[in-house]
């Protein structure tokens, strides 16, 4: 309080004395002006009396006087007289400044010469305040402001704690004092103020408060002790009674890990038997299994057999001793385990003469009379698949929590043996089914083969004719090149003496040029007709058989460069000679082509009748293949089919490229003969995502649409008798399925057909799978 209060008065001086420094300086600045104006008043009219008469000693005497005013800091006098010059005389404070602030006064001087006259304006009069003054007064009066303000101010402080401390902080201190003293003991006392009771403000209000909070203090402490009492109470009473209820619990608790324990049990049980696949093995964990948690001294399980008619006792076990396994019909008549099974419930039995009476296995010898037998089918999916008993030479030796064991092992037990019965019906099916699956994947294997034989075999002539031909190109340029070399040979040693350096050099080319590509007879002669009139142009002897050997020699285009060896006398003896060099260059290239011709057809015949034996996929190029396949048919497509190649470069994929080379031969084959080896054929390589697609085209015959849906099946063909086996298109079908691809078939009657073959990218593909 005393804080705010301080502070108050400190804001309300500082109001204070900027408002009434504002009004000084204001009073201040019209106490100049008053004193500048009355300063003129004074000298106006000696100051224009001196000028008139032109008396500088009185105006020097006046402006000294008007000077020794404090307000004035600067007098200016300027005279004006008619037709002259104007002259000022100025009077200045030493120090002072010219200021915007301190006021000025500008008065006009005149002078009235006699009574009557007019006044003649003689000058000007400009007083300017000294800005200091203004200062040095504001300094004065603020500092008397200030120390008046100050005490002031802690006059108002003091009053207002005076007034507050009477009025207020007595009464607090009182009620803080009579709160610090509360306690249980004196809740009763009520708080009471040394002031009229009449007055209704804030304190009467937290008096008010104070006493009523008192009282209702008072009144939840009585409560609270009644409650205590009651709570006391209840709470012996229900200490009793947890005990008693944590002693029953404690029993149920004990009961329920036992049953707990025995759950476990039997899902380990469940978990052991339904993780082996072997009937005896299961058998024989059930009953060890069931040895420590029941009191048996016989077991046995007896499934249905395959026929249906009877019981197979595949495990018994009797006091530590195993039976060999026996059959139960199912028309025997004391046998228990056919009972069981027969009317598909559970049998107790209790009768010791009964259980006597039942068959036993061979070699099995009682040590004491059977008293207690269970027997209890077995069921998976409402299907009866055998039988399962325990005994005991006791008397009631199974009690309800025996056999809810049994019931529940006997469901896992079924599962179990379902389990193995299947395992074993699918493992002899799975054994036949690879043996088949076997032996038809080498009767496939072998088809193939002999299909591609059969089709090789259809190539043989073929193929022997386009070997035949580079063969008869290879003798033929053989002796080419022998009769040209002895005719050069004998030139060579006599030309060489004949030209000179620069004429050799030309020789040497002349006999290098090779032909872009071969020109059929008409265009040969056109050139050897026109080279002949240039040469005869240029007045060569013989032009037209000179002509004929340029032509030859493929420099018909460069007469200019050769025209000195063609004037020279021995120029029959240079073109004779160059021809034979010629010819033996032309014709060992001839030997190569034909050569290169045989090497990649018996390259081709080797990689067609290729066969995988091994049966490993491989990363192939699809462009290899076709062209090997191409090449087998060549003989087939360079008589009368235009040929058309459209390979996209894309990446090779993982196949069997000899299985793929018989689809390329099946599907090209078939392209020739729709078309009857006259037309397009059109194949093409490209990629569309993770596929590889070749498209094989014809404009042949077409297929029919009746018939289109059947071109897969075996054994169908639309060939003449002796023609066709109809193997071809569904081995082309198997092959690329077995490829994980597809092939689509496109074709219109007369125009053509188009078979395209998708190719997925894979990483690898099974060897066993069936084509």
């Amino acid at each position: 309080m005393v804080l705010a209060t301080l502070v108050f008065c400190f804001v309300f001086t500082l109001g204070a004395v900027a408002v009434k420094t504002w009004s000084a300086w204001q009073i201040n600045l019209a106490a100049m002006r008053s004193e500048l104006s009355l300063i003129a008043q004074v000298y106006q009219h000696t100051l224009s009396k001196a000028i008139w008469e032109m008396d500088r000693d009185a105006l020097s005497t006046h402006l000294t006087s008007a000077s020794k005013v404090l307000a004035v800091g600067q007098i200016v006098i300027t005279i004006t007289p008619e037709q002259l010059a104007t002259e000022s005389f100025a009077f200045k404070q030493p120090g002072w400044k010219k200021s915007t602030i301190a006021p000025s006064q500008k008065l006009t001087l005149s002078y009235q010469s006699f009574s009557n006259a007019p006044s003649q304006p003689v000058g000007e009069l400009t007083l300017y305040g000294d800005e200091r003054v203004l200062w040095s007064r504001l300094r004065g009066e603020v500092a008397a402001i200030i120390v008046t303000q100050i005490i002031q101010s802690l006059l108002l402080a003091g009053f207002i704690m005076l007034i507050f401390n009477r009025s207020v902080t007595v009464h607090v201190q009182r009620i803080a004092h009579h709160l610090a003293q509360l306690s249980p003991a004196n809740l009763g006392h009520p708080l009471i103020m040394q002031r009229s009771p009449e007055r209704q403000d804030e304190l009467s209000m937290l008096v008010f408060g104070v006493n009523h909070l008192q009282a209702s203090l008072s009144d939840y402490l009585q409560q609270k002790q009644i409650y205590e009492q009651e709570l006391a109470e209840h709470r012996d009473h229900l200490a009793d009674r947890v005990w008693e209820r944590t002693a029953e619990l404690f029993a149920a608790n004990k009961a329920l890990a036992s049953s707990a324990e025995t759950l476990r049990q039997l899902g380990d049980i469940g978990k052991e038997l339904t993780t082996s696949l072997n009937p005896h093995a299961i058998c024989r964990t059930l009953y060890q299994q069931l040895c420590a948690l029941l009191p048996l001294d016989a077991f046995s399980v007896a499934l249905l057999d395959e026929q249906g008619d009877r019981l197979n006792l595949i495990y018994y076990i009797e006091d530590g001793r195993v039976a060999t396994p026996t059959v139960l019909m199912l028309d025997h008549l004391t046998s228990l385990s056919v009972l069981a099974f027969r009317e598909e419930r559970e049998l107790i039995v209790a009768d010791e003469a009964l259980i006597e009476k039942a068959p036993k296995p061979e070699g099995i010898t009682p040590d004491a009379p059977m008293r207690t037998a269970v027997l209890r089918p077995l069921i998976v999916n409402s299907q009866r698949i055998g039988v399962v008993s325990i005994q005991s030479h006791s008397a009631n030796a199974f009690q309800e929590r025996e056999l809810e064991i049994l019931r529940s092992t006997a469901v896992y037990a079924a599962i179990a043996l379902a389990n193995a019965t299947a395992y074993a019906a699918t493992e002899a099916s799975r054994e036949q089914t690879a043996n088949a699956l076997e032996d038809l994947r080498q009767a496939q294997s072998q088809l193939i083969q002999s299909e591609k034989m059969a089709t090789l075999g259809q190539l043989i002539a073929g193929v022997a004719h386009e070997i035949n031909t580079p063969i008869g190109a290879v003798k033929s340029s053989g002796k080419n090149i022998a009769n040209a070399l002895s005719h050069a040979l004998e030139n060579l040693p006599k030309l060489f003496q004949l030209l000179n350096e620069t004429d050799q050099q030309r020789f040497m080319q002349l006999i290098k040029h090779k032909a872009e590509r071969l020109l059929s007879t008409r265009e040969e002669r056109s050139k050897v007709r026109a080279l002949s009139q240039q040469l005869t142009d240029a007045a060569i002897s013989n032009p037209r058989y000179k002509a004929g050997i340029l032509v030859q020699l493929h420099a018909e285009t460069h007469l200019a460069e050769y025209l000195p060896l063609l004037q020279h006398p021995e120029s029959a003896l240079i073109l004779d000679t160059a021809y034979s060099i010629a010819s033996i260059i032309g014709n060992t290239d001839n030997i190569n082509m034909a050569v290169e011709s045989v090497t990649k057809i018996i390259f081709a015949l080797k990689s067609f009748s290729r066969f995988n034996h091994e049966g490993v996929s491989i990363e192939a190029h699809l462009k290899d293949g076709l062209e090997t396949v191409l090449t087998i048919y060549q003989n087939q497509i360079k008589q009368n089919i235009e040929l058309i190649r459209n390979y996209q470069d894309i990446e090779p994929i993982i196949c069997f490229p000899d299985e793929l080379n018989q689809v390329w031969t099946n599907l090209i084959h078939n392209a020739l003969q729709a078309m009857q080896y006259k037309g397009v054929l059109k194949v093409e390589i490209s990629r569309s995502g993770n596929e590889a697609i070749v498209a094989i085209s014809d404009n042949g015959c077409g297929i029919p649409e009746n018939i289109r849906s059947q071109i897969f099946d075996v054994f169908f063909t639309t060939k003449p008798a002796g023609e066709g086996s109809g193997l071809g298109l569904d081995i082309v079908q198997k092959i690329i399925t077995k490829h994980r691809g597809r092939i689509e078939v496109h074709s219109e009657v007369g125009q053509g057909s188009t078979f395209t073959i998708y190719l997925p990218y894979l990483s690898a593909i099974s060897p066993l799978s069936p084509i």
